[in-house]
């Protein structure tokens, strides 16, 4: 039997429990039978991921695409330019196995349930580690992935299940990319496992490929072979930027053409950072790195629990995931000022730091049940099997609402009642993909259909007819004035872009929005927003099954591509969303000018006549096409404008409120193309050519008599006390973010306010606009700058911080700002000022409450 145990056959055995297990038993939480249902999964962003995953998996990659234009959201949007599709392609891999629904479902949490696996062995193979050590990494991984302090963070199965699927798979791949690098550092080998894992890591996820990057940096801190693992990481980090050329090199240089998400989560309790399912792994590792120092520096303890290479390297290990975390920690810190979204780097602290407390754990328990009678090491192995089961009932205690997610979202669209009414309208919605675009209100009570955003796959049952809004609001150039418009459409909106804020009910300006979007249907829920529509000269009811409302615009005239009878206005480049954004907002300019976004002088455009018309317009994911009679003239694209449409032929081709393209074209026949950029084609031709040389080196590896060996460091990172400057250097970094984070600063200044220490709080918002990234930040912290100055009695310096906001800014806090503004410049001496102030805010927010008090102030009594 003994001899049985030590075989190849039982460890492989035991290979397989420790990966199937795991996922079974976290499969069995969300619910299996829900999981291979034929029921099209929903729930938060997973909902709106359906649609994605739908095209990708019978369209996208069947046709040899893997990043596209997909008209049917955003007016057009490049899909999978600058998100991540291993996560998409493993769908579709999984639905050539299954049918599609669960093949989504499956493919959605693959990465987690197979996370724990993963954690073992990668400990076992990659790192050597002793079995008794690799296999706490197990509960470690399980711990964090059932934990349900947050559900927007990334990592866990609340995240999963709120479609955070592509975090999953970056942060296994990360895992085992950190694991190949310490096996490649200690040995020199295997480089082509580290560049395959590193590539997929970064298709997986951007924050997870960031972080595996510059943890390595550690290696550089290694005396005696600094020279030696700068090359490994030249080499290594080199072949995977290559192999990820075809997808990121065209995103690294269309970056600017998004709207970045640096939006700052301020933790408010400290507890928030402590899951209660991950507290007994850290405590854990507290105890056993205590342990681990008494059995070092206690003579009479190193005595006779001597540390063996094994125990040594182990140490190493967790060391490196520890510090690996730390680096994650100061990413945390340090997020809004990178203009990175801070939350999704700490789930890799609980993760990898987890696991370094879970093998730092295991090696105590093991060094100390070495030495000693039987009886003194079955105590330790009790000992371990008692933490083991209170660990597993002290997490069983604390998970609550995975299972019911997992029932609401796998069970399926087709199970929510409220589904079943919706999709009575789908006759009365359905068009195609050049038909005019939907419009739908946003309304929390839609979570009854499966999520918020479920509304978001509608082209996937209505025969690929557009909707406006989708889930990669950054990728959409278009977003600030559909998000405009989504709040025109309803009680509650979303407003979900913190740098262009929204505004609220307005079907009349809706309406003239909606003419600008090609929409011209809406598609209403709430009883406020069914009112104020039915009551509304401009639309009219076509459809309606309860609670839902179908109204649509009448005298609806407008193409997708037509010549503006507005006057063209010539801006810079620079700042042009923010411009555009101003624009859609005020109804005088949307009346009468149409801006263009230009660095070069315009060439002279020819004036729209009587007769001007536009014919034959034909639209798919790689072309539009149209026929003109009046070439020179300009013509407006109603679709999202990206760097990687081009004009086959002669003519000129801008970008042009609110997002879309204008062309002055110089023949009849116009064709736009969405191709390739030349570093697209680079890019591809890098990946083409890195995958035939990871396949030599993988031959290379493989091959009899090929096999070749290099020079190995003499232990795993780090061996040598320089290796300690890297996480004290880390420590020191974040410590200094902290407190430089304007943020920080935000929050002291609001302590500050609410203690009346005015002159203190106005110079810290003022530090804290200093250092705030977006506009909407900035413009927050200005605004109670001049409200902090004018409480502390300085009118004048409040005054310079008004104009400065009403001069750059036009988010939420510019009609107050305005109507201060104006009363300030009153009091001060500056009548035309105040004027001009006052003029601009009944003009531009007349229906804002700030506008009302001024109308109210300035009544005849």
């Amino acid at each position: 039997m003994s001899k049985f145990l030590k075989s190849k056959t039982a460890l492989r055995l035991l290979d397989c429990l420790c990966v199937l297990l795991p996922a079974t038993l976290l499969a069995n939480i969300l619910g299996i039978p829900f999981l291979a249902s034929g029921n099209l999964p929903t729930g938060g962003d997973a909902a709106s991921h359906l649609l994605y995953a739908w095209l990708f998996t019978h369209e996208l990659l069947p046709g040899g695409q893997i990043t596209a234009w997909l008209p049917e959201v955003f007016a057009g949007f490049p899909f999978l330019s600058y998100y991540f599709p291993l996560p998409f392609i493993s769908i579709a891999a999984l639905s050539a196995l299954m049918p599609f629904a669960p093949a989504m479902k499956w493919g959605m949490f693959a990465a987690a349930f197979l996370l724990p696996g993963v954690v073992w062995l990668c400990g076992v193979y990659l790192l050597k580690l002793s079995r008794w050590v690799a296999v706490w990494g197990i509960p470690a991984s399980i711990a964090f992935l059932l934990h349900e302090q947050h559900s927007i963070w990334g990592g866990n199965l609340l995240s999963t299940l709120a479609g955070e699927f592509a975090y999953s798979y970056g942060m296994l791949f990360a895992f085992a990319t950190l694991c190949a690098w310490q096996r490649t550092i200690a040995t020199g080998k295997p480089i082509w496992l580290v560049v395959l894992l590193e590539a997929a890591t970064g298709y997986s996820h951007g924050f997870t490929l960031l972080l595996t990057g510059f943890a390595t940096t550690a290696y550089m801190f290694e005396r005696g072979n600094f020279l030696r693992n700068l090359r490994l990481l030249v080499a290594v980090h080199g072949l995977a930027f290559l192999l990820l050329g075809g997808w990121l090199w065209p995103l690294l240089q269309m970056h600017g053409s998004t709207i970045p998400n640096d939006a700052f989560f301020e933790v408010q309790n400290l507890l928030d950072l402590l899951p209660s399912t991950v507290q007994p792994v850290l405590a854990a590792g507290l105890v056993s790195v205590i342990a681990l120092l008494l059995l070092r520096y206690t003579p009479a303890l190193q005595r006779k629990f001597a540390s063996t290479q094994e125990h040594q390297n182990t140490v190493r290990h967790a060391a490196f995931m520890a510090s690996a975390a730390l680096l994650a920690g100061t990413f945390y810190l340090a997020g809004s000022q990178l203009g990175l979204a801070n939350i999704r780097f700490f789930p890799l602290v609980w993760l990898l730091g987890g696991v370094a407390c879970a093998w730092l754990w295991g090696s105590m328990l093991l060094r100390l049940a070495e030495h000693g009678s039987r009886i003194w090491k079955a105590s330790w192995v009790l000992l371990g099997l008692a933490a083991a089961c209170a660990l597993a009932g002290w997490v069983a205690l604390h998970v609550h609402r995975a299972p019911d997610w997992g029932l609401w979202n796998h069970s399926g669209l087709e199970a929510k009642p409220q589904w079943q009414q919706l999709s009575k309208l789908f006759p009365a919605m359905a068009g195609n993909m050049q038909s005019p675009r939907l419009v739908f209100e946003h309304d929390p009570a839609n979570s009854d259909i499966g999520s918020t955003r479920a509304l978001e796959a509608l082209p996937m049952f209505l025969n690929s007819r557009p909707v406006l809004e989708g889930l990669y609001m950054e990728s959409a150039l278009v977003s600030p004035a559909i998000y405009q418009l989504q709040s025109e459409v309803s009680a509650r909106p979303s407003s979900p872009l913190a740098r262009f804020p929204s505004g609220s009910l307005n079907v009349d300006m809706a309406a003239q929005h909606m003419r600008w979007l090609y929409s011209n249907e809406v598609l209403v829920r709430s009883s406020k927003a069914q009112q104020a529509f039915a009551a509304s000269p401009h639309f009219t009811e076509a459809a309606q099954q309860a609670p839902f409302y179908l109204y649509r615009l009448k005298d609806f005239t407008e193409q997708l591509v037509d010549i503006p009878v507005a006057t063209l206005k010539q801006y810079p480049k620079k700042g042009w969303m923010e411009e555009s954004f101003r624009w859609f907002r005020s109804k005088q300019r949307l009346d009468s000018e149409l801006p263009i976004f230009t660095d070069t002088p315009l060439p002279p455009i020819a004036a729209a006549t009587a007769g001007a018309a536009v014919q034959n317009i034909v639209m798919d994911r790689t072309s539009i096409r149209w026929k003109t009679n009046t070439p020179g003239a300009a013509h407006l694209v109603r679709v999202a404008w990206h760097p990687r449409w081009q004009l086959q032929g002669k003519g000129q081709l801008y970008v042009a409120g609110p997002g879309f393209m204008l062309v002055v074209p110089e023949q009849e026949e116009v064709v736009l193309v969405y191709g390739h950029t030349t570093i697209g084609k680079l890019g591809m031709l890098a990946t083409s050519l890195s995958a035939l040389l990871l396949a030599f080196l993988v031959w290379r590896s493989f091959a009899p008599g090929q096999m070749q060996t290099s020079n190995p460091a003499p232990k795993p990172w780090p061996y040598s006390w320089p290796a300690l400057l890297w996480p004290m250097g880390l420590l020191l970094l974040g410590l200094f973010v902290y407190s430089i984070n304007p943020e920080r600063v935000y929050g002291a200044a609001w302590l500050d306010m609410r203690a009346n220490r005015y002159l203190e709080a106005a110079d810290a918002f003022d530090q804290a606009y200093a250092g705030r990234k977006s506009d909407s930040k900035k413009e927050e912290a200005l605004f109670w700058s001049g409200k902090a100055h004018e409480l502390a009695g300085r009118k004048a310096e409040a005054l310079t911080r008004y104009r400065q906001l009403t001069a750059q800014y036009h988010g939420y806090w510019l009609p107050e700002s305005l109507y201060l503004q104006g009363s300030l410049a009153q009091a001060e001496g500056f009548p035309d000022e105040a004027r001009a102030a006052r003029n601009r805010l009944l003009a531009e927010h007349p229906s804002d409450r700030w506008a009302q008090r001024l109308l109210q102030e300035t009544a005849p009594q």
